[in-house]
């Protein structure tokens, strides 16, 4: 019996498709041609240095805070530089304030000094303002008392004064040594009266600060945070018709 000799050549078509998947399954499962599939992470990055993003405020706290202390509600919504302003300004207003009324009243104490030494006239409860001014009209008390009389008081009116209106009580009378220390009497009051007026110009730009500062933020939150100040727009102004020139001063509210 006859062996036959078949050559590999002619089995290997045979077997191509069992080899072929034996060598991709080699391939897949080698570890030089795994894979590796990873999820993919999304990391958020934090700068620890950055302006945290704040809330915006209400202009209306702010404007009510600048009623109560100018440059507060500036402070409140952050712009430090204009608050500083206008505390400082008010810091100004107050301490003028007080000095010149102080003085005022310093002054107006001497003067009642001035008039005890050189015109014995003693004051007390029922000498008012309105006495002090007079010691100062005339030469002694009974001048005044005589001009009232013939109806010349005060007002310039042509009307009697009772006794009630004339200085007839002991403490109410005065009588100068002479026309120079009367003078000398008024002058103390006149500058009395004038730093009085300055503390009067001062408490009024207190109330003004509070205005300006409070008109400050309405305009600042209209207009991008830029202020009063910074909406100012200033533009000559000429009229042909009195010849009368000038600078014309606007802003936005």
């Amino acid at each position: 019996m006859k062996s036959a000799n078949i050559s590999p050549i002619l089995l290997f078509p045979r077997y191509f498709p069992t080899i072929g998947i034996a060598v991709f399954l080699w391939l897949v499962g080698s570890p030089l041609s795994q894979i590796q599939v990873e999820e993919e992470v999304t990391s958020d990055s934090i700068d620890i240095f950055a302006k945290s993003k704040q809330p915006e405020k209400s202009p209306a706290v702010g404007m009510l805070a600048n009623l109560l202390l100018p440059g507060l509600g500036h402070c409140w919504m952050g712009d430090q530089k204009t608050a500083l302003g206008y505390l400082t300004a008010e810091a100004l207003f107050i301490f003028g304030a007080f000095a010149t009324n102080e003085h005022s009243h310093g002054l107006n104490n001497s003067a009642h000094a001035f008039a005890f030494t050189y015109a014995n006239v003693r004051g007390g409860e029922a000498a008012n303002d309105f006495f002090w001014e007079n010691v100062g009209k005339t030469l002694d008390s009974d001048g005044l008392n005589q001009s009232r009389a013939l109806g010349y008081n005060q007002f310039m009116d042509l009307n009697r004064a009772s006794d009630l209106d004339k200085y007839l009580a002991p403490n109410l009378q005065w009588r100068w040594i002479d026309e120079s220390y009367r003078k000398q009497y008024n002058d103390l009051m006149k500058k009395s009266l004038k730093y009085k007026v300055a503390s009067n110009f001062f408490l009024g730009a207190m109330l003004l600060n509070r205005i300006v500062s409070f008109v400050d933020i309405r305009v600042a939150s209209r207009h991008d945070g830029k202020g009063l100040f910074s909406s100012l727009t200033f533009y000559p102004h000429y009229s042909a018709q009195t010849g009368a020139s000038g600078l014309v001063c606007t802003s936005e509210f």
